[in-house]
């Protein structure tokens, strides 16, 4: 309830505002009856203060004073009972309460204060039962809705429509779940201010605005929390301020439901993404891909069979120390954040997560064209963007052009060899080349590669795993960076000295000399096979 409705009230006729006009609108939450000359520490924000005046008639600064605390409270308004002690208000009074925007009121005579102040209790109840009723209805609304199966399209377009407002649903990265070009400039613009450092508080469960400096255009942001992952966003056209009880009363309702249909969709959707990922799995672990199996596995997975691709593999720079549930979770939620980012390119792009690496079908749909600079720019845009939301690291390797979905598999092993060789934290994006030393070792016997590899490798057997593979990892990068320490640092992310000490540990392990010509060609060969043997292992 604010001034104008209680200016309205029959019960209180003859009422009559007589300065702060301005402040008409303010809400009325509480009243309270002035008894005292020292009500100035007890004032609260949305009170109206009704009183007879007595301790004000002869104490002109402390009404001034009065007043001014009021106004920077922002108390509702004062109510004042004429000709019982006070016959005239002064002229200061209200030119001050006209200058402040604070509501003076004259109060009808024939009505005790005890009165007043008992019809205006009742309007504040009224209003506020009227509040929860409208708000009751509103979530019974959005309820029955969600029980006839609308989805949460459906559902905003109806918040939509009670608001009359235009509203859409803002994933947690700032993008639209279903696209609506009149948002894609005010996104875009926040976007962009992101990535040059201003901080916004989207994660937060407070709202927040935004306006465009362009043409002034406001935006209203609301949070959505799903869970302690995931979290949306309302997005609604227009300011929305705090005395706006309704609009955000609907909001607030209408959040309730959304957060539980947009938990049931998000949870279906998690059951599709897995169920791919699983059919992706299936389909690559099939060491006799028949050209019908994989016919058949394309019209499961919904991609064209004839159509040409090349294969990324995205793989997390960083060395990540963390449990392998929570490293499954944050690659679950950059697949996520990927499709989201990718779902606006020209060219159709499949996105999988296979244990812990990602994997992206790129169709070649000119296989005349040179695609390398657009995969190129694409999946540094794409790494800009990962590092922004969810500071990790990613690189990508990127397969020759397969001739259609049959040669997949091939598709994987190249782009896994091009991202295992990515070096320098400048190169983000390697595009795999035939080494003719692969070619050969797929002629010769698993086993005698096997045997091979593992003799000469045999002093690191009695070593713990995750030394074994840090030491015989640094030695491949030391090998095939010709021998250069620094490089070899640079390519490791790790000091020099670092790469001595693992370096002088292989040495004394192998009991040879690494700068002999002859041992170092065994021991690149024996890595290559090494590599050439997990390579097989993972497919």
């Amino acid at each position: 309830m604010d001034v104008e409705g209680l200016l309205r009230h029959k019960a209180l006729i003859p009422i009559k505002l007589v300065a702060g006009h301005s402040g008409k609108n303010n809400e009325i939450c509480s009243v309270t009856m002035m008894d005292a000359p020292d009500i100035i520490p007890y004032l609260h924000a949305d009170e109206f203060i009704i009183t007879t005046a007595y301790h004000l008639k002869n104490n002109l600064p402390y009404f001034k004073e009065l007043i001014v605390e009021m106004a920077k409270i922002q108390c509702t308004g004062i109510g004042i009972k004429k000709n019982r002690f006070l016959y005239d208000i002064p002229a200061e009074i209200l030119a001050l309460a006209d200058e402040l925007g604070v509501p003076f009121i004259e109060l009808p005579e024939h009505l005790s204060l005890g009165q007043i102040n008992l019809i205006v209790t009742e309007m504040i109840l009224h209003s506020e039962a009227s509040m929860l009723n409208y708000a009751m209805d509103v979530h019974r609304q959005f309820t029955d809705l969600i029980f006839k199966g609308q989805d949460v399209v459906r559902l905003v377009k109806y918040l939509s429509s009670l608001l009359d407002r235009d509203v859409q649903l803002i994933s947690q990265f700032l993008r639209p779940i279903h696209l609506s070009q009149q948002y894609i400039k005010a996104l875009a613009v926040i976007q962009h201010s992101m990535k040059e450092g201003f901080i916004y508080p989207i994660s937060t469960n407070n709202a927040w605005s935004f306006s465009l400096l362009e043409d002034r255009t406001s935006y209203s942001f609301y949070p959505i929390d799903i869970n302690s992952e995931k979290h949306f966003l309302l997005m609604v056209k227009g300011f929305i301020g705090e005395k706006d009880l309704k609009t955000r009363l609907t909001i607030e309702q209408a959040i309730n439901v959304l957060s539980f249909a947009i938990l049931q969709e998000k949870a279906l959707q998690q059951q599709k993404r897995n169920l791919r990922n699983q059919q992706f799995y299936d389909l690559i672990e099939n060491s006799h891909l028949a050209p019908t199996i994989a016919k058949a596995k394309a019209e499961e997975l919904g991609i064209p069979y004839q159509q040409s691709y090349f294969c990324i593999a995205g793989r997390l720079r960083n060395q990540i120390s963390t449990h392998p549930y929570q490293l499954h979770s944050l690659l679950d939620q950059i697949h996520k954040f990927c499709e989201e980012s990718l779902q606006t390119t020209r060219i159709p792009i499949y996105i999988f997560t296979m244990k812990n690496e990602l994997f992206f079908l790129y169709e070649a749909q000119d296989t005349t064209a040179d695609y390398k600079l657009f995969i190129a720019e694409l999946f540094r845009e794409l790494y800009v963007s990962i590092v922004q939301h969810f500071n990790v690291e990613m690189s990508f390797g990127v397969s020759n052009m397969l001739p259609n979905f049959a040669d997949i598999q091939r598709g994987i092993k190249e782009s896994q060899s091009a991202v295992m060789l990515i070096g320098t934290q400048a190169e983000l994006i390697s595009f795999y080349k035939k080494k003719e030393i692969n070619e050969l070792l797929q002629m010769i016997p698993e086993n005698d590669l096997m045997n091979y590899q593992q003799m000469m490798f045999k002093p690191f057997a009695l070593l713990p795993l995750d030394e074994q593979t840090m030491l015989l990892e640094t030695l491949y990068v030391y090998l095939e960076s010709h021998c250069q320490i620094s490089e070899t640092a640079k390519r490791l992310f790790v000091h020099r000295n670092t790469v001595i000490y693992r370096l002088e540990k292989c040495s004394t392990l192998l009991k040879k000399d690494l700068k002999d010509p002859e041992v170092t060609i065994q021991l690149r060969l024996a890595l290559r096979i090494r590599n050439h043997l997990m390579l097989e292992q993972e497919m």
